[in-house]
């Protein structure tokens, strides 16, 4: 098991700085902005968020740690939202990137659910068809419940910005 999660993140960093070499990878490193006034399994934790952006679509990779490990198998819902993160204040991060005029749904928004692990920690990837344009998107917000078919994850928990 922690060979694999070795394996899984030498790629994802090899990825990285080969799109790093391109001009056109997004990262951010940073502890999670509150944005709940209730405690819940995001409070204390942390993200690793990149994305890249190139022909034609776009893989964004969240990987979040220090969740409650008391929470272990708990599915939290994440996406890509238009406005900034702002701890306090989640609706500022405003609603979720999407395709202009295209139905909600896993190939037009950015959905990156994840199960909180034994060890507190949650990771998620989204390949999706579509490129997010230069300051179309800031931040990354963690929902308390996972996405269902209409998009909907319940309330907002956490952030971490992710200036595309």
């Amino acid at each position: 098991m922690k060979f694999h999660r070795a394996m899984v993140m030498v790629v994802i960093l090899a990825f990285g700085l080969l799109s790093a070499a391109a001009g056109n990878a997004i990262f951010s490193k940073a502890p999670l902005s509150d944005v709940s006034p209730a405690a819940d399994p995001t409070d204390g934790a942390w993200a690793v968020a990149s994305a890249t952006v190139e022909n034609g679509r776009t893989v964004v990779v969240l990987n979040v740690k220090g969740l409650d490990r008391s929470e272990s198998g708990r599915r939290l819902g994440a996406h890509v939202h238009v406005g900034p993160c702002v701890a306090g204040d989640g609706g500022l991060a405003g609603g979720h990137y999407k395709v202009p005029g295209a139905p909600v749904s896993p190939e037009t928004e950015v959905w990156l659910d994840f199960t909180i692990t034994d060890g507190g920690t949650g990771h998620a990837t989204a390949i999706v068809p579509f490129e997010i344009a230069p300051g179309e998107a800031h931040s990354i917000m963690i929902h308390r419940d996972p996405t269902a078919s209409s998009g909907a994850a319940g309330p907002r928990l956490a952030c971490i910005p992710l200036e595309f």
